[in-house]
């Protein structure tokens, strides 16, 4: 074959496809005769300055063998975007050299391999980028879960354990430091991260302080006090300042039970989430307790969309009650979950509901009881009391929710003033402006609100003044003590007195017991709820109780 033909092959099969390294020595081939080819090596290395300088070379063979330890014959390179130099070493065979002719014509060569090549590193970076966090340059979920399935598909996860870590308060350090220098100091802690980690291993960053990671068993104990505190720095006004930057961590030791990748971070993240918000501990492992709950959570899931269609959610009332006149004014409409037999209390479901983004759901639903529940003793005669119902703070972000509420209302045919809205008071500053939006909303619409669980949030005092509310519901918190005294009584009268002012009735709850109906007679709240009056109930009991009006003295 003439040099034209092979030179027409090498720019065909080149053109082909953008994995070069692949198919360089079929093109290639044809033209190793001419020039006495015995290997083409590409080396691949960052220039000086640049942000990876240092990290190892990446040798890439494009034709023949990899001499080991002998020098090239001759050599070319090229600069490439990214901050890249490739270094392409020649080694011929016996003591050929080229002359002139020979080194510009095989320089052009290079010039269309080397195209090539930029081509297939910049598809390579894009493809790994899509894999890596883009401040640390650690692998993502992504990343992780490619690395995670190898081990899941070879039997070799059974040698590690899985871990989720959040980093302790590392927003004070953006905060003292500024945001740029935050990123930096997360640079030095990812860059001490995967110094610790074998090749075998890997740690991911799953964006903001969260971290995943796959350690060998027989290093977890070493990788918990590595977590423990890392040295890193932070520079404020042109000097270091020491840092030690400790994690809370949630650890998973793989076992058999593992069904799903996906569970090496979902049962390592509930770990890390007991070791937060329970144990106060700087690391927990998954116990056999958490196993079913997380197990449950599923269950849960699983069967919500179905069990709200097949209507297994019940609807209980809980009477408010006027203790000057023993008079019934309202009711709190709360669910109960008929599942499979069982009775689920909201403190099961709900949670794991507004976890997943899908409780507003079931909100709708409970509204739409009760509205049913007023036309229906409209329609029967029987005496008429508001019904409140609660919607979760997560149902605030849902842009159409008051529309909602209105449209169900309405729908039914009912006076908006028999439906009170309760949500919880936030404890969150973030939330404020949710919440001032949505009750604000309602009382556009004439729909009366209240905040439930009032005494328990961000700022209670600021909450009297700025929310829209017709009601407050006191926390039973302020009423539980098995001896109330002197400042209970002082708190509860101030809250009390202040509310008045404001045009704010007030609802005590949790009372239980007589010595807390008189404190809240002495103090000015004569509307409780409790279970010394009764506890919820389904409709037709509470009818009966409509029905008598009053209980007795």
């Amino acid at each position: 074959m003439n040099f034209e033909k092979s030179f027409e092959n090498f720019v065909q099969i080149l053109s082909e496809e953008a994995i070069t390294p692949e198919i360089s020595p079929s093109a290639i081939a044809d033209l190793a005769k001419e020039y006495s080819l015995r290997s083409i090596v590409s080396i691949v290395s960052f220039i000086k300055g640049s942000d990876h300088e240092g990290e190892p070379d990446t040798i890439i063979p494009l034709f023949g063998p990899v001499p080991e330890g002998e020098p090239p014959a001759y050599y070319f390179q090229n600069k490439m975007a990214g901050q890249k130099l490739v270094t392409y070493n020649i080694y011929l065979y016996g003591d050929r050299h080229w002359n002139d002719e020979e080194y510009k014509s095989f320089s052009v060569l290079i010039d269309i391999l080397s195209f090539h090549m930029e081509r297939f590193l910049l598809n390579t970076v894009v493809r790994e980028s899509s894999l890596k966090q883009y401040l640390t340059g650690l692998p993502n979920s992504g990343g992780f879960f490619v690395f995670a399935n190898k081990l899941c598909d070879s039997g070799e996860i059974m040698l590690y354990d899985s871990f989720y870590f959040n980093l302790k308060s590392f927003g004070l350090y953006s905060r003292r430091y500024g945001i740029a220098e935050g990123d930096e100091i997360m640079k030095r802690y990812a860059r001490k991260l995967k110094a610790f980690f074998q090749k075998d291993e890997i740690v991911a960053h799953l964006g903001g302080d969260n971290y995943a990671a796959l350690v060998k068993k027989e290093r977890t104990k070493d990788f918990l006090e590595f977590l423990s505190g890392v040295d890193v720095y932070g520079i404020r006004n042109g000097k270091e300042e020491p840092i030690k930057i400790a994690a809370v961590c949630g650890v998973y030791a793989v076992d058999d039970s593992l069904k799903d990748p996906g569970q090496l971070l979902s049962r390592a993240a509930m770990a890390l989430n007991y070791a937060k918000n329970v144990a106060s501990k700087p690391y927990v492992f998954v116990n056999k307790a958490m196993s079913t709950r997380i197990y449950r959570q599923k269950q849960i899931e699983d069967r919500y969309e179905e069990a709200l269609a097949n209507d297994e959610f019940r609807i209980y009332l809980q009477p408010k009650v006027d203790t000057v006149t023993g008079e019934i004014v309202g009711a709190e409409a709360l669910s109960r979950w008929f599942c499979n037999g069982i009775v689920l209390y909201p403190t099961e479901f709900v949670p794991i509901l507004e976890q997943e983004g899908i409780v507003a759901s079931l909100d709708i639903y409970v509204l739409k009881k009760a509205c049913e529940f007023v036309k229906d003793w409209q329609t029967r005669g029987i005496p008429v009391v508001p019904i409140s119902v609660n919607f979760s703070r997560r149902d605030l972000s849902y842009k159409r929710i008051v529309d909602e509420i209105v449209e169900v209302i309405d729908g039914c045919g009912i006076d908006r003033k028999f439906i009170e809205i309760e949500v919880t008071e936030t404890v969150s500053e973030d939330e404020r402006s949710l919440m001032t939006g949505f009750l604000s909303k309602l009382k556009d619409v004439g729909i009366n609100t209240a905040i439930d669980d009032f005494g328990t949030g961000y700022s209670s005092l600021s909450t009297l003044r700025d929310f829209p509310v017709k009601v407050i519901k006191i926390d039973r918190s302020f009423i539980s003590s098995d001896n109330l005294n002197k400042n209970d009584e002082i708190v509860l009268k101030n809250i009390i007195t202040m509310s008045k002012e404001l045009g704010i009735d007030v609802v005590t709850e949790g009372v239980e017991r007589e010595d807390q109906v008189t404190l809240l007679k002495e103090v000015g709240c004569h509307i409780v709820q409790g279970f010394l009056y009764d506890n919820p109930m389904p409709k037709p009991d509470f009818e009966k109780r409509l029905e008598k009006k009053y209980y007795s003295e």
